[in-house]
């Protein structure tokens, strides 16, 4: 296994908070060397290059196809996944895909069946993976300590992604493919089939905007049946008020024939009170977990140079099920009926 660096390019930060923390991965991290970055919206690039130094370049192309690139973090708008993702592999490049993989299922297989062509991984960016409680539960769970599961309740609820402190795009049907329920479900999907090794087999869901008058889903809730006859449940709302002390949650709940389990990154953190001035006041979470976000970039960085994908990470087809999940969600809503999968 080569111990070189991995040379890393970013293509695109439209997802400014994920692209600016996994910069921040990269740039402290022993095992990688940031090429440069790549947006044309000087906003998404302006505090990844002010905060970590990430020089900035011009044309994407050329930037995927430098000798100095390995791999590729594709991190700009959910509709522009594709055409990053089939740079780099078109250049021989890896690539970690921020989530949702696509807007389309038509897009995510593309995306997968244009790495696995070059011969290039591809991963998404589940991040929750690497929660270290998630992976303490799936060892129960794989291990037959709650017998079989029965039912499985997740949450990843959040702030309304509202300008100015997020992105138009993310409001936007087209370039985000829909609102709460595709970007926060697909986390909590995954996670699921991750800790489970469970399949979803029909989707039953409601999703409208009822609390920021949005022109996509803020609310919804979804219903599964997995392919063992297990039901599960997900809140993927934006539903977090204003001063809440968190800006968001993941939490999972699972129940089996011998036993149950309840996870939540709350369970790792400090509530916290400030009086202080210029940063945040009153009642605050402030988590002492592991940095997941440094965890995964570390995994992604380990795969790329054994040439292998380690655990946790989460593949391109990983990002393929989720997706189709959520656009499943959004079938059923609209029509008022379960949806099956394939």
């Amino acid at each position: 296994m080569s111990r070189k660096p991995v040379g890393v390019a970013i293509l695109g930060a439209a997802h400014m908070g994920h692209a600016w923390a996994y910069s921040r991965a990269l740039t402290r991290s022993p095992n990688a060397h940031v090429v440069g970055l790549y947006d044309p919206e000087p906003e998404h690039t302006r505090w990844i290059h002010q905060d970590f130094g990430v020089p900035l370049a011009g044309d994407a192309a050329a930037l995927a196809a430098s000798p100095e690139v390995d791999a590729v973090l594709v991190c700009g708008a959910t509709d522009e996944h594709r055409a990053h993702v089939e740079l780099a592999a078109a250049h021989g490049k890896h690539v970690l895909c921020e989530k949702p993989i696509a807007t389309t299922v038509e897009d995510a297989e593309a995306m997968v069946a244009a790495c696995a062509a070059a011969g290039v991984q591809l991963h998404v960016a589940f991040v929750s993976r690497f929660l270290p409680l998630v992976q303490r539960a799936r060892t129960a769970v794989r291990g037959g300590r709650l017998g079989d599961l029965i039912g499985l309740v997740g949450a990843n609820r959040g702030r309304p992604p509202l300008p100015p402190a997020y992105p138009r795009w993310i409001t936007d049907p087209v370039s985000a493919g829909g609102g709460a329920l595709i970007d926060h479900s697909v986390h909590v999907t995954d996670v699921m089939r991750h800790v489970s090794g469970l399949e979803v087999a029909e989707v039953s869901a409601e999703a409208g905007s009822l609390l920021w008058n949005l022109d996509v889903d803020d609310v919804a809730v979804v219903s599964l049946r997995m392919d063992n006859g297990a039901v599960a449940g997900i809140d993927p709302s934006w539903s977090v008020p204003a001063d809440h002390p968190w800006d968001y949650d993941f939490s999972l709940r699972l129940v089996g024939t011998e036993g149950s389990l309840e996870i939540a990154d709350g369970a790792e953190a400090l509530n916290v009170v400030s009086t202080r001035e210029g940063g945040p006041r009153g009642l605050r979470r402030a988590s002492f977990a592991e940095d997941a976000d440094r965890a995964m970039i570390e995994a992604f960085l380990a795969s790329v140079r054994g040439g292998v994908v380690e655990e946790p990470c989460a593949t391109g087809q990983d990002g393929v099920r989720a997706l189709e999940v959520a656009l499943a969600a959004y079938r059923s809503s609209e029509l008022g009926q379960v949806v099956v999968l394939r």
